[in-house]
């Protein structure tokens, strides 16, 4: 099924967002395992669709500029919704999507502190976990508590555009007239 969601930002401009959404990405989440900034390999299944909660990765590069500037924003998201989100990132290489790189990344997070697991990841392995393949960082992408991908968003994101899709998430997906199986 594809949908394609417009709603009214905070900002008064119109985010369209894409959606692809097979059958089979909505029996489980996305089975990939991938190595953690602190070395440890965990399955991102770990992450998505528990305790109830939503679940926010950002896809980002600490040598993209727009992501750099995205990401105070997202952790002050996080710190506001610890209870109800698990925000997680997912590293690559900027520009060739390549596996991300461990001491860059680690050097980076050393002087710009992120609270939030991080994992290294490549264009590949982003692609299944967000059930399309990548286009553009940074990339915002939404995952429902009962673990159902919702939504993907590239480029800049005001989290509070996040706050208003996971409260009216239902709205934008049952009532979008340009949504169609």
């Amino acid at each position: 099924m594809i949908r394609i969601m417009t709603f009214p930002g905070p900002c008064g401009f119109v985010l369209a967002c894409l959606l692809f959404l097979p059958i089979a990405l909505l029996a489980a989440p996305p089975d990939v395992e991938l190595v953690r900034l602190d070395g440890e390999t965990r399955p991102i299944s770990d992450y998505i669709g528990q305790d109830g909660k939503w679940t926010v990765i950002n896809v980002w590069s600490p040598t993209c500029t727009a992501c750099v500037r995205e990401l105070p924003h997202l952790e002050a998201f996080r710190k506001k919704h610890i209870d109800n989100v698990n925000m997680l990132g997912l590293t690559i290489d900027f520009p060739s999507f390549q596996y991300g790189k461990m001491e860059l990344t680690r050097n980076f997070v050393a002087q710009n502190p992120i609270h939030y697991p991080l994992f290294l990841a490549d264009m590949d392995s982003v692609a299944e976990i967000i059930g399309n393949r990548l286009v553009a960082i940074p990339l915002i992408a939404i995952y429902h508590p009962n673990g159902e991908i919702l939504a993907r968003w590239p480029g800049y994101v005001d989290t509070a555009e996040i706050e208003e899709f996971m409260t009216n998430h239902e709205e934008y997906v049952s009532d979008d007239p340009l949504s169609f199986d």
